[in-house]
């Protein structure tokens, strides 16, 4: 019995030799993409918002490789940074083991795109989408010929008609429910765009006239016409009446919304300047007024479709007519006005989230409604109150 017991208290301690011996595993090795939110220099550590929403602390070791790359480069032309060039609103890569009740990374490697190539970044691809690209509601979807058919924005009728073509290098976007975010967009294919749908195209056009697409962004949004019957700002909702069914209408503010308000000129057409000034440009062909707003890029750039910038008119797309809009805060929202709020499909039928939400748009309302008489008038059947291609997505991507 005692050499039994031996035999295991010596295999035992065999055991834990053999173990101390062998080499130990790495520390398991994790990353973190996201956005500099503070910088502490003294103890060279970064707090880091991360894609996701969640915030860690990114402590850089003194033997860590740090790097700076542009957007668009590659590793290989990255080049060495101090902890000192790391500011606030960079972006950032970290590397290294990660202590995770903590949320703290022991960074072994930081990849740090600057705030302001960020920003030089954004502003060339704004002006690219306002320059090549083309946005409208799909009318029509070939998958076998991998073609859609848009329908431009219009407020005086129905838009012109764009073809586009879609080929293997397309990269395709689909903005998720609730959201006109282009940094919330998935990866998405021909297949999802549903007739009806709103889609920016940004591509050249051929001599036929066809936008050949190397990016197609789409959403499925809806329009509603309503009247405010109250507003509370504290819990961020807005109850009102829907104007095309009569029926409670409960309305979700977020900070996301965009809040508008209607300017009127005279003649009563919308996207007047504030002092009264000439908004020509929202017929589509004539320059953005000097010193207007801060759409992305001149709005003559936008008025004709992809590959002709200021060239062919197209009766005003809404969307950038409410750039010059002033924005709002919910609690300037007052019982009995009217509002139009654009929002995503699917959500339930008498509660809806804001993407856009325009006060003061009676003159809108209005003009739908004539519009929607005419075309009874013409044996057209009607349709909803508020065709009126109203662009949710008012922001041009990326953002």
């Amino acid at each position: 019995m005692r050499k039994s017991i031996r035999l295991l208290m010596l295999c035992a301690l065999t055991a834990l030799v053999g173990l101390a011996a062998a080499p130990q595993a790495p520390a398991p090795r994790n990353r973190v993409i996201g956005v500099v939110t503070a910088t502490d220099q003294d103890s060279a550590t970064l707090t880091v918002k991360s894609d996701a929403g969640e915030t860690y602390k990114v402590s850089v070791v003194a033997t860590a490789k740090l790097l700076r790359v542009a957007p668009g480069e590659t590793m290989a032309d990255a080049q060495p940074i101090q902890f000192t060039d790391i500011s606030v609103g960079d972006r950032v890569l970290a590397q290294g083991p990660l202590k995770d009740p903590e949320k703290t990374i022991e960074a072994l490697r930081v990849i740090d795109m600057s705030q302001a190539d960020l920003a030089k970044k954004h502003q060339q691809e704004q002006a690219d989408w306002q320059h090549r690209g083309v946005a409208g509601t799909a009318t029509a979807k070939d998958e076998p010929t991998s073609t859609l058919t848009l329908r431009l924005p219009s407020m005086t009728g129905a838009g012109d008609l764009v073809k586009v073509a879609v080929s293997n290098k397309t990269v395709f976007k689909r903005y998720i429910q609730d959201s006109v975010k282009y940094a919330d967009a998935k990866p998405s294919t021909l297949a999802e765009i549903g007739i009806g749908d709103q889609v920016r195209v940004l591509g050249n056009k051929d001599d036929a006239g066809t936008v050949q697409a190397e990016q197609i962004v789409s959403g499925a949004f809806v329009t509603l016409a309503a009247t405010v019957v109250s507003v509370d700002a504290a819990a961020g909702f807005v109850q009102a009446k829907n104007m095309q069914n009569g029926k409670p209408l409960r309305i979700k503010i977020t900070p996301d919304s965009n809040l508008r308000r209607m300017s009127q000129m005279a003649g009563g057409m919308p996207g007047a300047t504030p002092g009264g000034g000439q908004a020509a440009w929202a017929g589509g062909g004539a320059q953005r007024p000097a010193g207007a707003g801060q759409g992305g890029a001149q709005a003559s750039a936008q008025a004709g479709p992809a590959g002709a910038p200021g060239g062919q008119r197209r009766g005003g797309d809404f969307s950038r007519i409410m750039d010059f809009m002033p924005k709002i805060a919910v609690d300037a929202l007052k019982p009995g006005e009217t509002i139009v709020v654009g929002s995503s499909k699917g959500s339930a039928p008498d509660e809806v989230t804001a993407l856009t939400l325009l006060a003061g748009a009676d003159f809108l309302v209005n003009m739908a409604q004539m519009r929607a008489v005419q075309g009874q008038r013409a044996g057209a059947a009607s349709g909803p109150s508020m065709n009126m291609n109203f662009d949710v997505m008012s922001m041009v991507p990326p953002q």
